[in-house]
């Protein structure tokens, strides 16, 4: 059985004290999900590496052996998973942090997904059976929402600043996050309204209709459900469209209609302006005209 060994050159197993760690986390359920996952893939290393006291390049042994196997996004997950855990035990003053500075793998700056065109929102709103599916788009691709920010909305979320009806955005937790707001369209709001007397909404927007959860927030597998079938109905490309697409389709639409990169960024509530360059760079790449300036001077002389 793998040890942690501590300070006082006692051990423990290492089982209880991922366990342990899994509860003390404050952290999304889905995050403690990969966690636990990227935790019990440390474990079995250890186990089939025979090693009974982790060292820094035990660790970086780790990451090396996940790249053979798993995408890069998900080795640097695990990674992270296991530097937390180790800063965790020396917190908990149980043994030293040894994956302190172990590096994750660099990714490389561009969407594995892409976004919508304007036919194929045209498309997916034709294919919406009802009014639910009907806001479910717009809203997300009008206010550039994530899963998690749709799913949290509750109509005390809607409020008026001066004649203005805007939105707050929360994300994975509705308390103690750091909050924005997004302005809400007039037609959207009507849209809402319509939606709102229609499924007798008095909490969460887009609440659960199932019989075990009625008029509970709905989960974000669901509502992915729900958006991943309106692709299919339209008979889009699941291969290179996602639920964040319609995230990503509210980025491009506004760089394509020539407001400013910095206003965007700050409307779609990117930390760092660095993320929406790179739908900038995606765009510029796309509607380059070089390649046909090049074209012409070799095919055409």
């Amino acid at each position: 059985m793998n040890e942690i060994i501590l300070k006082e050159n006692k051990s423990l197993t290492i089982e209880p004290l991922i366990k342990r760690f899994l509860n003390y986390v404050d952290v999304s359920d889905s995050s403690v999900q990969t966690y636990s996952v990227g935790l019990a893939q440390f474990n079995n290393y250890l186990k089939e590496s025979n090693i009974k006291n982790p060292t820094r390049e035990d660790i970086i042994g780790f990451r090396e052996s996940l790249k053979t196997t798993h995408k890069p996004n998900t080795v640097n997950a695990y990674l992270i998973a296991v530097r937390n855990f180790y800063s965790w035990l020396e917190y908990e003053n149980i043994t030293k942090d040894v994956s302190k500075k172990v590096k994750g793998i660099k990714l490389e700056k561009y969407h594995l997904k892409r976004g919508l065109s304007q036919e194929e929102i045209k498309k997916i709103l034709d294919v919406c059976k009802d009014t639910r599916e009907e806001l479910l788009i717009k809203i997300m691709i009008i206010c550039a929402l994530r899963i998690n920010e749709v799913r949290n909305i509750r109509l005390e979320d809607f409020y008026d600043d001066r004649g203005v009806v805007m939105l707050k955005v929360l994300g994975k937790a509705r308390e103690g996050l750091k909050q924005d707001s997004v302005k809400i369209d007039d037609r959207l709001l009507e849209l809402i309204k319509k939606y709102c007397e229609e499924y007798n909404v008095s909490d969460y927007l887009f609440y659960s209709t199932s019989n075990n959860s009625f008029g509970k927030v709905m989960s974000t597998t669901s509502l992915r459900k729900i958006i991943n079938n309106l692709f299919k109905r339209a008979n889009l490309d699941m291969d290179k469209l996602s639920p964040h697409s319609t995230r990503h389709t509210s980025v491009e639409l506004a760089l394509e209609s020539g407001i400013p990169i910095q206003e965007v960024s700050e409307f779609v509530r990117h930390k760092n302006i660095s993320t929406t360059m790179i739908y900038a760079k995606e765009l510029n790449q796309r509607n380059s005209k070089i390649a046909n300036t090049l074209g012409d001077f070799i095919f055409e002389g």
